[in-house]
C-alpha cells in the first residue's frame, strides 16, 4: 500500500496515520513539534508507543539552540532541569520539565527506543538531515508523510549536500534543490506508504504520485459539510488596487459585519503589511495577530503565516481577502519554475498556483475545526476566486 491521500479537515488524517503506524515498525513525519506531541498521543490511543526527535530549539522550554547554550542556562540557573528521563514518559514539554527533566534529553533518550518515531518534515529536506536518521530507515514497514503539500518545496543545499543535479538548479550563487525527489528516493524502498494533505488536490495530485511511486486517493466530501456556508466577493484584490481607499472601505465593512454576527474571527491578507495595515483601520474592534482563546476577538493575519497551519484556532468565521499568489519577484520561486520545467511539470501550475491553493485551503482549515458542533462561515473575496475554483475542492465550490 503506497498512497496519496487528499483528504478534508475533519476527516481524521491524523488518527490514520497513527492507528496505521501503530500495527509495526514506522516513521513518521510531520510539520512541527506541537503536532508531533499530538500524533504521538493518537498512537498511544491504539495501544502502542512512539518516540519523538524534534530539535533542542522545538522542545527546549528556553528555546536553546544547542548543547552549549542549553549548558549555560543551565549553569546561569535558568534552567532548573536535573535529569534525561521522565517516568513514565508524557508528551507534554511542559510537564516533562515541571517533573524535573529536560524535554529534549528525555523525549530522546526514549526516542530511538521505540518502534513508532515522530520527527520533523524538515529532516527530508537535505542529504545532511537524512544522515542523522539514516538507521531509523531499516526494516521498515511504514512511512507516513502529513501535511505532504509541504514536500513540493525548495531548499538552500551546498555541494556536500547535493544528491542530483537533476533536481536542482543553481542561481545568485547559491544551488537551490526541490525536495520531492530526494523525499521520494529516500522512501522509495518502505512497503507501505502514505502522504496525507487537505491541499493535494486532483490536478495537482501526478507530481506527488509520481515521485512517491503512490496511488492518489482523494475523499471530496467534507465532513458535516451542511454546517459551512460559503460566500464570494468578486473584488479584484491587486497589487495595485488593495489600498485603494473604496477597496479598503468595502473589505473593512465586510470584516465589520463578519465579525458583529460570529464574534470569533480569522482574516487572512495577502502579506503581513496588508495585514499590520488592515488591523490599524479596525482598532476599534479587539483586534489580534494571535489567538486569545475563549474570547471575541478578530485575529488578522497572513496566508503562510505562524498560524495559518496546523493550527487549531477557535474560531467561527473566516475571511480571506485576496488570492493568494506568491510574490512574483521572488527568486526561489521563478528557479522553482524552471526546475519543474526541466523535469517536465508546468512550472507556473506547480510553483505558482500550487503554493496559491494550497495558502486557500490551510486557510480555510483553520476555520473548520469544530465543525461536527457550529456552523461556520467563510467568505472569499477576490474574483480569482472563480477563476480557479477548478483547482479547489468541491467543499468550496462557490
Amino acid at each position: 500500500m503506497r498512497l496519496v491521500l487528499n483528504a478534508p479537515p475533519g476527516f481524521g488524517k491524523s488518527r490514520l496515520i497513527a492507528r496505521l503506524a501503530a500495527a509495526g515498525r514506522s516513521l513518521i513525519f510531520v510539520r512541527s513539534h506541537l503536532e508531533g506531541l499530538q500524533m504521538a498521543k493518537y498512537v498511544a490511543e491504539h495501544g502502542a508507543s512512539a518516540g519523538l526527535l524534534f530539535g533542542r530549539k522545538a522542545l527546549c522550554p528556553f528555546g536553546a539552540e544547542s548543547g552549549a547554550k542549553c549548558l549555560e542556562l543551565r549553569e546561569l540557573g535558568v534552567c532548573k532541569a536535573r535529569s534525561k528521563k521522565v517516568w513514565p514518559l508524557v508528551f507534554d514539554i511542559g510537564e516533562i520539565y515541571k517533573r524535573g527533566a529536560c524535554p529534549y534529553e528525555a523525549l530522546h533518550a526514549s526516542g530511538r527506543e521505540k518502534d513508532i518515531v515522530v520527527l520533523p518534515l524538515a529532516y527530508l529536506s537535505k542529504v545532511s538531515n537524512i544522515s542523522a536518521v539514516a538507521d531509523l530507515f531499516e526494516d521498515l514497514d511504514f512511512v507516513a508523510l502529513d501535511e505532504a503539500h509541504n514536500l513540493l518545496s525548495t531548499v538552500e543545499v551546498q555541494d556536500g549536500e547535493l544528491y542530483s543535479r537533476k533536481y536542482c538548479i543553481e542561481g545568485g550563487g547559491v544551488l537551490i534543490c526541490l525536495i520531492l525527489p530526494l523525499v521520494g528516493e529516500v522512501v522509495s524502498r518502505v512497503r507501505s506508504l502514505i502522504a496525507a494533505s487537505a491541499s493535494i488536490t486532483r490536478p495537482f495530485s501526478d507530481i506527488f504520485s509520481s515521485f512517491l511511486d503512490a496511488q492518489y486517493v482523494e475523499v471530496n466530501r467534507l465532513p458535516w459539510g451542511e454546517n459551512l456556508e460559503i460566500d464570494f466577493i468578486p473584488l479584484q484584490v491587486r497589487y495595485h488596487t488593495r489600498l485603494r481607499g473604496e477597496y479598503v472601505s468595502r473589505i473593512v465593512e465586510r470584516v465589520r459585519t463578519v465579525y458583529n454576527y460570529y464574534r470569533k474571527v480569522i482574516v487572512f491578507m495577502p502579506n503581513r503589511e496588508l495585514a499590520e495595515y488592515y488591523s490599524a483601520k479596525v482598532q476599534d474592534l479587539p483586534v489580534s495577530d494571535k489567538p486569545l482563546g475563549d474570547i471575541d476577538h478578530v485575529i488578522i493575519t497572513y496566508y503562510g503565516s505562524p498560524i495559518s497551519e496546523g493550527i487549531n484556532l477557535n474560531v467561527r468565521a473566516g475571511v480571506l481577502v485576496g488570492f493568494p499568489i506568491p510574490n512574483i519577484k521572488s527568486r526561489d520561486l521563478w528557479l522553482k519554475v524552471k526546475i519543474l520545467k526541466r523535469l517536465g511539470y508546468g512550472g507556473y501550475k506547480y510553483a505558482v498556483l500550487f503554493t496559491a491553493i494550497s495558502h486557500v485551503i490551510q486557510a480555510v482549515g483553520r476555520v473548520l475545526r469544530g465543525l461536527k458542533t457550529e456552523r461556520k462561515y467563510i467568505l472569499l473575496i477576490d474574483d480569482r476566486f472563480a477563476v480557479y475554483r477548478h483547482l479547489l475542492p468541491p467543499y468550496l465550490a462557490l
